[in-house]
């Protein structure tokens, strides 16, 4: 059957009355036909759309007047001589960009392959349409994926195609993950694409992955051309092809004779944080960040990347303009100066240095810093439960470990998605509410999405308002968020990421926050630092590191929380696995890890605690672990948390109704229930991200 309404509207879209297109059905047959009459098309097109194997297409640009007078002129004719080719076409109106999950071949995508690349297409249309300046976009359901059609008004002369091709390329060396492939082929200028409100029939239609209806579904009130400087900007990031490349020093460790160059074992040696991806006939590295990350203002995750194809050759690419014409010789010189100084064949022999030590000068014992050995008598005599601290607000924790003391350090980490911002948002307005000021450093996050966070938790559920842009959305409105900044001015400080990730920067800056009486400092993420003017290889810098994070919190009697992330690993989260030098875990006094609450927590965590134990955390969102307290000695210790999705807020019971300093009594006492109808922009004046799809997400950790 035609869906006629739907059918008009992709006319209207992309055609017009007055303007041909060509319409082509591929099958068992092919058959194409060029059509200026829309109701001539709806009669020619209606016996083909029955077919179990059609499937239907059209072409995408404005081709050249003449091809009108083909054969298959207002009609199908099966098996045509010819069709539209790239030298019909006289203007790119538009660019595609196709989302389409990976499954076995002939078949249709199952729903939840489906959703991946809904997932996927709702990340390009962020990136291309709120961080990149690219015009407003048609966002389509091509049957078996997604589509975003990028209006554009371009030639089609050679040193455009070349562009677009290098734009399509750079998108696919980003995008292109194990589950979605970005199509990086759909670059030429007679393309086609499926002609929406047909059907996607790649396979049977069976329940689980069923037959789709293309469709489209959303447009732009106005459809303006993308700028082509814009799309330059991106196609001059797209991956070089590497010059031939100097000679490497002999290093066993990554070279093996003629065998490639190993960058598995390069990155993991220089502890460079990645996911590996298979990619066409070889593997990509996605890094968590840029090599020159602190030349960059956004300090974007996941930004940047390195390809190995099947014969070693390794190429990069980057999100940042910054990096345009950066390639993997100089990503290796970034981490490895001297790694192309000189000729193989000069360095036959390894080089020898008897390199010297520094002399150690014995201190005398000075009246100052008292008796170098202490007898019992003499050490002063201290009661633990006195020692000054701020609670977390987690009651079971609070009644084990006492609280966070002061002078100490606690580290936090947790597996992707779960829940570290929230529970430290959680735990830093428990703080405030002691009369305790905080800071917070978050090298992830812009302020005004941490912002937004905050002030969520701060609300709570029963104060917020439902988000008009989609089903379990949820927002502060402005007059309680005005409440809550006025609450946190002068309780809270966030840093300004303009100012970079430089550790000798912020550090400077948390001695200037003594003078406000800051007493908790938050660093998020602590690897997103730039330690690079510390001495020393890396393990060496980061000891540095937390030694000076030791010896702050110790001299101005202030708690340190640092975040940092762990290794993958599929089994059950320890602290060996948190990344960064085995220094970090054995320094800091306090070591919590913070897992969800799944399937993957039950099945690892009933290996390592055995399954009745583990078992008693069903029905809670997540668990917060003692892995290491230094002051009692506390380790394996699990406590359940409740999490309220709507508020980002972490709760000791699942009816816990927190009440923050910026409440008064009376509003106490009239304690209201957020409306269960979605309030209309005009009505509260919403503060969105203006996206035009939404889609479910697991990960409440995610900026929408």
């Amino acid at each position: 059957m035609i869906d006629k309404e739907q059918l008009r509207l992709w006319w209207n879209t992309f055609v017009g009355d007055g303007n041909f297109t060509e319409v082509r059905i591929l099958g068992r047959f092919s058959y194409s036909g060029y059509f200026r009459k829309f109701e001539n098309l709806i009669s020619k097109i209606e016996p083909y759309t029955n077919m179990d194997d059609e499937q239907i297409y059209f072409v995408l640009n404005s081709i050249d007047k003449d091809c009108y007078a083909r054969p298959q002129c207002e009609k199908f004719i099966k098996s045509p001589k010819v069709t539209t080719t790239d030298s019909d076409i006289i203007r790119r109106k538009f660019l595609l960009l196709d989302f389409d999950p990976i499954r076995k071949s002939q078949t249709n995508s199952s729903d939840s392959q489906f959703e991946l690349a809904h997932k996927k297409a709702q990340d390009v249309y962020r990136f291309l349409i709120k961080e990149k300046g690219f015009t407003d976009s048609i966002i389509c359901i091509s049957g078996n994926g997604w589509h975003i059609i990028v209006p554009v008004d371009l030639p089609c002369d050679e040193e455009t195609n070349k562009v677009i091709k290098d734009f399509y390329t750079y998108m696919g060396s980003i995008f292109s993950d194990e589950n979605v492939e970005f199509d990086e082929k759909v670059y030429t200028n007679a393309r086609l694409t499926k002609l929406y409100s047909t059907w996607a029939k790649k396979g049977a239609n069976v329940p689980s992955n069923p037959w789709r209806q293309s469709k489209i579904v959303y447009i732009p009130k106005e459809l303006k051309p993308t700028p082509i400087e814009k799309i330059k900007e991106l196609a001059d990031l797209a991956p070089k092809e590497e010059q031939k490349q100097l000679p490497n020093r002999p290093n066993r460790q990554y070279n093996n004779g003629n065998a490639p160059f190993d960058l598995r074992t390069w990155l993991n040696s220089y502890g460079i944080v990645y996911k590996e991806e298979s990619q066409g006939d070889g593997t990509k590295f996605v890094l968590e960040h840029c090599p020159w990350e602190d030349t960059h203002s956004n300090k974007q995750k996941w930004d940047s990347a390195l390809f190995q194809n099947s014969s070693g050759q390794i190429t990069f690419s980057c999100f940042h303009s910054h990096c345009a014409g950066k390639t993997w010789h100089d990503v290796r010189l970034h981490y490895e100066p001297n790694a192309y100084d000189k000729p193989l064949y000069q360095q036959s022999q390894p080089i020898r240095t008897n390199p010297i030590k520094p002399k150690y000068e014995i201190k005398d014992e000075i009246p100052e810093l008292g008796e170098k050995w202490l007898s019992m008598s003499s050490i002063s005599k201290i009661d633990l439960t006195t020692i000054q601290g701020v609670k977390t607000g987690i009651l079971e924790l609070d009644n084990s470990i006492m609280q966070l003391n002061y002078s100490e350090v606690s580290l936090l980490s947790g597996g992707n998605a779960s829940g570290k911002s929230s529970l430290l948002n959680t735990i830093m307005l428990n703080i405030i509410e002691q009369s305790v000021n905080c800071a917070l450093w978050s090298g992830e996050l812009p302020a005004p999405i941490l912002k937004a966070w905050i002030q969520m938790v701060a609300a709570g559920k029963n104060r917020l308002r439902q988000s008009t842009y989609g089903n379990g959305k949820y927002y502060v409105p402005n007059d309680i968020a005005e409440n809550i900044d006025r609450w946190l001015d002068g309780k809270l400080f966030v840093y300004n990421n303009e100012y970079g990730n430089t550790w000798e920067q912020i550090f400077h800056d948390m001695k200037e926050l003594l003078k406000a009486n800051v007493k908790v400092f938050i660093l998020d993420n602590l690897f997103s630092l730039n330690i690079d003017l510390l001495e020393g290889d890396k393990n060496n810098k980061q000891r540095e590191l937390i030694l000076q994070i030791k010896d702050f919190a110790k001299k101005n009697q202030v708690h340190i929380i640092l975040v940092a992330h762990p290794r993958k690993t599929l089994a059950f989260l320890r602290k060996n696995d948190i990344s960064g030098t085995s220094d970090l875990t054995n320094a800091v006094d306090n070591v919590f890890i913070i897992h969800r609450v799944n399937n993957d927590f039950f099945r690892a965590g009933a290996d390592f605690f055995g399954e009745a134990y583990i078992n008693r955390f069903r029905g809670f969102g997540n668990v917060i672990e003692v892995a290491k307290n230094r002051m009692y000695g506390i380790v394996d210790l699990m406590v359940g948390l409740h999490y309220e999705p709507e508020s980002r807020r972490f709760k000791n019971e699942i009816n816990e109704v927190i009440h923050y300093g910026w409440e008064n009594e009376t509003e106490q006492e009239h304690y209201y229930v957020a409306p269960q109808q979605p309030i209309s922009y005009a009505q509260q004046n919403e503060p969105s991200d203006g996206l035009p799809f939404d889609a479910p997400t697991n990960n409440y950790d995610a900026p929408f």
